[in-house]
């Protein structure tokens, strides 16, 4: 086995729980991590990797908010249950409207303030930890983690009066 097999086994299950995070849907996913892996072998060539792990996540994160700008709304079919199983539908119906309407206004974020919240919430990272994965300062983490909570509660707050008018 290589060099870059190895990589590929260790590290799919990591891009691909990133990318899955941030989109919620799994074509996007699975062309996500093809993006991913495709760059990072034609990069592996150029430049010297220390931390696949790290480089990988933050390839995938990034990438895949990408895609979610990118994406046009649609509902996939395979999303759509004709029946629901226990719980309350009202609440799951809220919650996987407001996961879209998270996505969504993630999109709109600029690519820091997306890839530092994703890399926060998504991928439950310390601030000292996305610092290390942007190659940014911690003090730059927290801010940018500031402005994208402030903006996307706006947002959504937004989104959320404009349905109760």
């Amino acid at each position: 086995m290589s060099d870059w097999d190895l990589i590929v086994r260790t590290h799919g299950q990591l891009v691909f729980g990133t990318a899955w995070r941030i989109l919620g849907h799994v074509a996007d996913t699975e062309d996500v991590v093809q993006e991913v892996f495709l760059e990072a072998y034609r990069m592996r060539e150029k430049e010297t990797v220390r931390n696949w792990g790290g480089f990988l996540r933050r390839m995938a994160t990034f990438r895949a908010l990408d895609r979610l700008r990118d994406r046009k709304p649609t509902v996939p079919l395979e999303g759509l249950r004709l029946v629901e199983s226990g719980g309350d539908p009202e609440a799951e119906a809220v919650g996987k409207e407001l996961r879209e309407r998270l996505r969504q206004a993630l999109g709109e974020l600029p690519p820091r303030e997306a890839a530092v919240f994703c890399l926060r919430y998504f991928e439950d990272l310390s601030n000292q930890e996305i610092s290390d994965q942007l190659d940014i300062s911690p003090g730059a983490v927290a801010q940018a983690l500031h402005k994208a909570r402030a903006k996307l509660e706006d947002r959504l707050e937004n989104v959320l009066q404009g349905e109760e008018s």
